[in-house]
């Protein structure tokens, strides 16, 4: 069995592109300041890579701007795409 990436496969996780956005989510988590006031009213989180993903997602989608550029990649141009907040955030 090949495990290596070819031009036919999608690339691996391990690949160059996915290595620097990991290198940047681990950097984001290191640097985490919970004091800061966007965390209020948030679930507890720690400086795992998890949790520095899950923050950059909801952060990027509590912005109206970036869900509008965003809908354009989705099937529909986002036309079923319903944004949810958590009953915890406070914006």
């Amino acid at each position: 069995m090949d495990i290596g990436e070819s031009f036919v496969e999608l690339p691996r996780v391990t690949s160059t592109h996915s290595r620097v956005t990991y290198s940047n989510l681990i950097q984001i988590a290191d640097n985490l300041d919970f004091r800061n006031p966007i965390f209020h009213g948030k679930a507890k989180r720690n400086r795992s890579l998890g949790s520095a993903q899950a923050f950059v997602v909801e952060l990027a989608l509590s912005d109206t701007a970036f869900r509008d550029r965003l809908k354009k990649y989705m099937i529909g141009g986002g036309a079923k795409f319903v944004y949810m907040s958590d009953y915890m955030d406070r914006y």
